[in-house]
């Protein structure tokens, strides 16, 4: 199967085309906007990729109506072997995935290769959970009199229809696995639209769902460039045909496409942007909980949403927590590349913001350490209206707050706008479930990183970071829905 064929363009770069109906699309490229993708370690284009129009967004909702057609009669049964089958074949193509990933989003080798490994636990995760899509028999009512009602009731689950994708270039195969997964296991069809900073690496996981043998049309991919990515998305959800959109990105571009969902009344799946905090109490272990916060910093560049940027530890601990941390990031003299100058811009301005409001700085700062990279940084004495408070950095820096005591700490955590991730360090399990229960997080992590998975278990967030539950049958559940048969 030629996937990704030898399309070149005029300067002879590959070419990542758009794919609907199980065939590459060729293209005039005398008529067609290719836009570049960048390495922003070396500030070269590595390759170019379509950027679709709205009618080849059309056309490819147009085929994944039509195979929805067919693939939402097959059983739970027959999804889940394809589902492993692809699981395997990711596996076997790991290096050419994860070498796609690190030329296009400049991560480190290590994050690759979790990703994948991430992405193929939560395939075979969602592949087994299949076997739980399952109706019911609800008990029939009563007459006035008393008297049963007749007739037979049962709810049965259906897939929702076609589902709009739209993966982030973090967890640039991790996310997309599951997402595809999901909506794949609940008997429905996919336009994925490929993050415009890593098509190649978006394209190379649906050709290991079309090894695996997933019918033409199932899934189409297409990508825009950012100045074609409104007009194109929207057509997208306009579309009669697509029934939900699977979003996970930024809460600002969250919010720019559930508005468009709202307008044209189609549901939304969105996992966004988070603030994650972690809590150090009184009685936690204390270099471990600082080894676990650096790491949940500085991880692929801060570059995740559930990355580590605030710490708020005990005031009885606070002083000798705060050398071992520092003596923990001076394990950590850099953290990789972002994605982009812009993104490593950004980290930047947010540090200079906070240090125009009075913060300090324990170590590192905004300083560069190349145009893609910036030093890991603690800050602390954070102003209440320093962007740094409650902006997501995306960069290798983490805020330090100090707590009276376990209440203190929790309203600390809990005044933000994010509800993503969380983490509470403690040596008393009891205690830190105490805690726990009473972060405002769709995720709490005990004695762990912010950062942390759990393919059979739930995962979401709730206030700003996003509607609704991924992973397993919770994912599965998202693209069904319940329909009543009453006789």
């Amino acid at each position: 199967m030629v996937f990704l064929p030898d399309f070149r363009s005029k300067d002879g770069l590959p070419v990542v085309p758009i794919y609907m109906n199980g065939s590459p699309q060729s293209f005039d490229s005398a008529t067609t906007t290719l836009f570049p993708v960048i390495n922003a370690v070396s500030d070269t284009i590595i390759h170019y990729a379509v950027s679709a129009a709205p009618s080849s967004a059309i056309a490819a909702c147009d085929a994944a109506s039509d195979a929805f057609q067919t693939w939402r009669r097959t059983t739970p049964t027959y999804r889940r072997t394809l589902l492993v089958r692809a699981a395997d074949v990711v596996e076997t193509k790991m290096q050419k995935i994860m070498q796609a990933q690190i030329s296009e989003t400049s991560c480190p080798n290590e994050f690759a290769a979790i990703n994948v490994k991430g992405g193929v636990a939560n395939m075979r995760e969602i592949a087994a959970a299949t076997s739980e899509l399952r109706g019911t028999v609800p008990q029939r009512s009563t007459q006035p009199d008393g008297e049963e009602v007749e007739g037979l009731t049962i709810v049965i689950r259906e897939p929702v229809g076609v589902v709009l994708v739209i993966p982030p270039w973090n967890g640039a195969v991790v996310l997309p696995l599951r997402a595809i997964s999901q909506v794949l296991a609940a008997g429905c069809t996919v336009v994925l639209k490929a993050s415009e900073l890593c098509p190649k690496t978006h394209h190379l996981l649906v050709q290991c769902f079309e090894e695996a043998g997933i019918p033409k049309g199932v899934i189409n991919v297409i990508q825009a460039r950012r100045e074609d990515a409104a007009e194109v998305t929207e057509a997208v959800i306009a579309h009669k045909a697509v029934r939900k959109v699977d979003f996970i990105g930024s809460g600002a571009v969250g919010s720019q496409i559930g508005q468009v969902c709202a307008k044209h009344l189609k549901p939304i799946l969105m996992e966004l942007g988070g603030k994650g905090p972690a809590i150090v109490l009184q009685d936690a272990d204390l270099h471990k909980a600082a080894f676990l916060c650096a790491m949940g910093a500085v991880a692929d560049h801060g570059q995740l949403c559930f990355s580590t940027e605030r710490i708020i530890v005990h005031k009885s601990v606070y002083d000798k927590f705060i050398d071992v941390l520092k003596a923990t990031f001076s394990r950590f003299p850099a953290a990789g590349d972002a994605v982009s100058k812009q993104s490593a811009q950004h980290a930047y301005d947010v540090l200079v913001d906070a240090k125009e409001k009075g913060a300090n700085f324990l170590v590192g700062g905004p300083e560069f350490l190349s145009a893609t990279s910036l030093k890991p940084t603690i800050v602390t004495n954070v102003s209440y209206h320093a962007r740094v408070r409650d902006e997501e950095t995306f960069g290798p820096s983490v805020s330090v707050y100090v707590a009276k005591d376990d209440d203190d700490a929790i309203a600390i955590a809990n005044d933000s706008a994010y509800g993503l991730s969380a983490a509470v360090h403690s040596g008393s399990w009891e205690h830190a479930y105490k805690v726990a229960r009473q972060l405002e997080y769709g995720q709490v992590y005990i004695n762990n990183m912010t950062t942390g998975d759990s393919p059979g278990a739930p995962i979401r967030g709730v206030k700003g970071s996003g509607w609704g539950q991924s992973n397993s049958i919770w994912g599965i559940h998202e693209f069904s829905v319940e329909k009543t048969l009453v006789s």
